[in-house]
């Protein structure tokens, strides 16, 4: 798909039975650049197309290359992907997969919501870039953000994304704050999971991840338009009056995407049969807990966080349908597992006594 290049993102205040589409965890690629090319042309790792540029000249940015997107180690036998954004003032960094409208036309036809899940780890948030890193959902042309994410390396700020018309604006791609200033900052050195949705229906864009446990919400602008591409993305975040010199990093894992007539994102109520068979016992529990399913589903990966959404523990498996997870660690509690199975995902409350 050709990739147009996004004008600046304005930003303004705001405040069925799910059928699981994608699920990739990056375990099955090899650590190292995840293409060999940068137009977007040829596939690389995991079918995945990279298209990295410095922007039209005149540009300050010089960096586009085939390390811009790497698959890297997460710990814990786990690996994400890693992408890397412009070290000037343009450019773009744009990572995806064909295959989205297929998957989308064989859905079940009352299922006119598509989510996307994804955890993210935003650094430090100390850096001096501008650069901004997220996922965005396109329509097949490219040109509109159905719905999407950001996330600023330098305050870990999350926004959302939306073609979408506010007061007193042209339709377009905008940018969205979550709360008054600082707004919605994701916790730094540690894994989040962010979800978005768009209703094909209603064209309601909705968010969620730590800080929007009931989710903001905009009226998108797209009518009549099915959701074709889900992109990893990175920008360079320049503005004139805080110019960017330089790059940063974010690491993505644990995507899933699906296809629902009501609203999941980050819960367990309505997903397959097959995903909610998984039981976590003893539940309340002291020392373990134990993951098993009665449907062979095999577990991936296991991440558990505390009410404020900070990531305290990451576990990942191989070809296992039943494990068992060390909790003597953490503190007393109410806590979030979420399990990250080859069906999709599901989170489980947990109590640790």
């Amino acid at each position: 798909m050709k990739k147009l290049l996004l004008l600046s993102l304005f930003i303004f205040p705001l405040f069925s039975n799910a059928q699981v589409l994608i699920t990739e965890n990056f375990n099955s690629l090899n650590v190292g650049n995840i293409s060999n090319e940068i137009t977007g042309a040829v596939a690389g790792q995991g079918s995945y197309y990279l298209f990295s540029s410095n922007g039209t000249p005149p540009t300050t940015t010089s960096n586009a290359g085939v390390s811009n997107a790497q698959i890297v180690s997460t710990g814990n036998a786990s690996q994400g992907i890693l992408l890397e954004g412009p070290n000037g003032d343009l450019g773009s960094r744009f990572v995806w997969k064909d295959g989205l409208p297929a998957l989308w036309s064989s859905r079940t036809s009352m299922n006119q919501i598509i989510e996307l899940e994804v955890d993210i780890n935003p650094g430090a948030g100390t850096s001096t870039s501008r650069n901004t890193f997220g996922a965005y959902i396109f329509n097949a042309a490219g040109d509109k953000v159905l719905a999407g994410f950001t996330v600023r390396a330098a305050t870990r700020e999350l926004f959302l994304v939306a073609y979408s018309t506010p007061t007193g604006n042209p339709v377009g791609n905008y940018s969205y704050s979550l709360a008054a200033a600082p707004g919605i900052q994701l916790p730094a050195n540690t894994f989040s999971r962010v979800g978005i949705s768009y209703n094909v229906t209603t064209r309601l864009v909705t968010i969620k991840g730590p800080g929007l446990a009931t989710g903001a919400t905009v009226t998108g602008s797209a009518t009549a338009t099915d959701p074709a591409e889900v992109d990893f993305i990175a920008f360079s975040g320049n503005t004139t009056a805080a110019p960017n010199s330089a790059s940063a990093t974010m690491v993505m894992d644990n995507l899933t995407i699906k296809a629902t007539g009501t609203d999941s994102l980050l819960d367990n109520t309505t997903f397959d049969n097959v995903i909610t068979s998984f039981s976590v016992s003893p539940n309340p529990a002291n020392d373990f807990i134990t993951i098993s399913n009665s449907e062979n589903v095999l577990v991936n990966a296991i991440s558990i966080s505390d009410l404020n959404g900070r990531v305290v523990k990451q576990n990942s498996f191989t070809d296992v349908t039943n494990v068992q997870v060390n909790i003597s660690d953490l503190s007393s509690g109410v806590y979030m597992m979420n399990i990250t199975s080859d069906k999709g995902s599901v989170t489980k409350k947990i109590i640790k006594n």
